[in-house]
């Protein structure tokens, strides 16, 4: 097994996380689960780097203890490489996956060593401290951490949650949603609305009105119209908690979407609409594009990646920006 196989675990559990944030943001009860909200978003280029999301399907069907044997593997050739910054961060990820926040905490001072300017791995280590506190908790040392990343990099995300946690620990409420506020015009689109819930709740314990009805920011415009049919014999197969994908991809580009959306598996055909608003990541925009990959995918386990027995469509070419509907068919299993 090659540490390449290890970078999809995490890479796939980096994606998951994309789609389960907006629940996280609902059900939110204070801010210890709040520390759990963001993925570490510098795990996505891992992603990119692996081709297709079948790439990540043999790292769902390996068992822990194999796992565990090339993480383990992986520790010792660091000591052996001490200046492998790559390593250092892989290795942090995976005792962090693992619950070994400690160890994960010593993975992340080194590679901060060799890269002490890299305001993602001071976030990292800043989450990971918070995570190893039994009150998850961002002490000093941990607040200065993030404090320096977002100084280098100002629209952080993570930086700027964290921060918000730190202020929000130490009951400064309204340091709290001033340091979120900017989050409004940074986060996914699917976030914002209950990013603003969360910030009102901190102005409320802070004694401040709510943000002002215009605070989010508009809606970006449509792209692409996909219209989205399935072949009969298989609606006749749809479960009641499938789910249905539609992605838009860069041709010849990276694989991670640069739009997607996650619907229930009903109601076929069904009409939707792409923009930039549903991309899950801000430095990849649909509006960038002139043409895209189409692809729909039925998924009966609610995941993005695809797994056998999933319903699927072949991709399509569409043109963004263009005013009739781009049709996809669901017509083949995944094997």
């Amino acid at each position: 097994m090659q540490p390449s196989f290890l970078i999809a675990v995490f890479a796939m559990l980096a994606v998951a996380g994309a789609f389960v944030l907006p629940p996280l943001w609902r059900g939110a009860r204070s801010v210890a689960l709040a520390v759990a909200v963001f993925v570490p978003l510098a795990a996505v280029p891992m992603y990119m780097l692996l081709g297709t999301p079948a790439a990540l399907n043999a790292a769902a069907s390996t068992g822990k203890q194999g796992i565990d044997q090339e993480i383990d593997t992986l520790a010792q050739r660091m000591q052996a490489d001490p200046g492998n910054l790559d390593g250092w961060v892989l290795l942090a990820r995976a005792r962090k996956a693992q619950g070994r926040f400690a160890d994960s905490k010593q993975a992340l001072e080194r590679a901060l060593k060799l890269a002490p300017k890299e305001p993602a791995l001071m976030v990292d280590l800043a989450e990971t401290m918070a995570q190893a506190d039994p009150r998850h908790h961002f002490d000093d040392a941990a607040l200065k951490l993030l404090q320096s990343a977002q100084t280098i990099d100002p629209k952080n995300q993570r930086a700027l949650w964290f921060l918000g946690i730190a202020k929000y620990q130490r009951d400064d409420f309204a340091g709290a949603a001033a340091t979120w506020q900017p989050l409004l015009a940074l986060a996914p689109a699917n976030t914002r609305a209950p990013l603003l819930q969360q910030i009102d709740a901190a102005r409320a314990k802070a004694g401040l009105p709510p943000l002002p009805a215009d605070a989010l920011p508009a809606a970006s415009p449509p792209l692409l119209q996909v219209r989205v049919d399935i072949a009969p014999d298989l609606r006749v197969k749809l479960k009641p908690d499938d789910v249905l994908f539609v992605f838009a991809r860069a041709i010849g580009g990276p694989p991670m979407p640069l739009a997607v959306k996650r619907i229930p598996a009903k109601d076929f055909p069904q009409t939707l609409t792409l923009s930039d608003d549903d991309g899950p990541m801000p430095t990849l925009r649909l509006s960038q594009q002139t043409s895209v990959t189409l692809e729909a995918r039925v998924s009966h386990s609610g995941e993005a990646t695809a797994q056998a027995g999933d319903f699927e469509a072949a991709p399509v070419t569409a043109t963004v920006g263009a005013k009739n509907a781009t049709v996809l068919g669901i017509d083949k299993v995944h094997p």
